[in-house]
């Protein structure tokens, strides 16, 4: 089962797992049952509870989360209630009946000081989002050993919703707008297909406890948008990189989140793509999504995104 089956990760993962001939339940908050997608509220933990009693899946993939970095920094107490007490409703109701949980985090859950983090590295994180994947974390681990924690950092890839960070490009300077980007943030984009690829992967392998699954390339935040320009084939002196202070967020956002990916090579053979080949990868796949996402459910049945799971 993918809780959260209609966001960027939880969709790649859904796809992922049915090229395997996997018998997969999806389950989303965004959207009304349609479409094959079940609806679950994870505030909810008796619905949760009543949920994987009836479908009895052997692993739940628990992306679904509020991933509004700003809202979360704002609404704290709102939040948690999705992405820290919901999460540990799923935790609690996987341990019910045996089923194993993967659960994404984040590389927020470190501050950016010290850089290529790695798994055994304490969390520190410096907003409130790190905070709640943090916590979350600890729950998740603590409810079973057998569990999978999969930190990830600024996914991409098609999506229902156009949210993620290559989108928002696209779709920008589509129209011809500037945007400011922050030129000292430093990470590792990761391609969602890649990321789910590799999950499906770690899944089959058994693994748990903590890995870190991010793309290969590590890279300023500018230059990354720059590219996805030159992808596109879009006009890249739109982007104007600037202090990440002049962006006025009122989230303090790690400057170098970078993470290693040593355990997660040694523990299976896929390769984690680099930025020109999730580009490109993304680019071939433009018309495949276009067809898919006919079918996916109606956008007009969708909730407020400060709300959404």
């Amino acid at each position: 089962m993918v809780i959260g089956g209609t966001g960027l990760v939880g969709n790649a993962l859904l796809r992922a797992w049915k090229s395997r001939g996997a018998e997969v339940a999806a389950a989303t908050y965004h959207c009304h049952a349609s479409g094959g997608f079940l609806q679950l509220d994870i505030q909810d933990a008796a619905r949760t509870r009543a949920l994987l009693r009836e479908h009895r899946p052997a692993i739940v993939a628990v992306p679904a989360a509020n991933p509004y970095v700003d809202y979360c920094q704002t609404h704290p107490e709102e939040t948690r209630r999705v992405n820290v007490a919901g999460t540990l409703n799923v935790a609690r109701a996987c341990s019910e009946i045996g089923a194993r949980m993967i659960f994404y985090s984040s590389d927020y859950v470190f501050d950016g000081a010290k850089g290529s983090y790695i798994e055994e590295d304490a969390p520190c994180p410096i907003n409130e989002y790190g905070r709640q994947k943090a916590d979350a974390e600890a729950g998740v681990l603590a409810a079973d050993p057998r569990n999978l924690v999969v930190r990830t950092s600024g996914a991409y890839g098609w999506q229902w919703e156009p949210k993620n960070f290559v989108l928002q490009i696209r779709a920008r300077l589509s129209k011809g707008e500037e945007m400011r980007v922050a030129e000292e943030v430093r990470y590792h984009p990761t391609y969602v297909e890649n990321l789910a690829e590799v999950t499906v992967a770690l899944a089959e392998a058994g693994a748990r406890g903590i890995f870190h699954v991010v793309g290969s390339e590590e890279i300023a935040r500018c230059d990354f948008a720059a590219r996805v320009a030159a992808v596109f084939g879009l006009d890249g002196r739109l982007i104007k990189p600037v202090p990440a202070a002049e962006l006025g967020s009122p989230t303090p956002r790690p400057k170098q989140s970078s993470l290693c990916t040593d355990r997660v090579r040694a523990a299976i053979g896929l390769p984690l793509l680099d930025v020109p080949r999730g580009l490109a990868a993304m680019r071939a796949m433009e018309g495949s999504w276009c067809e898919y996402a006919k079918a996916l459910p109606d956008p007009a049945a969708k909730v407020a995104p400060g709300r959404g799971i």
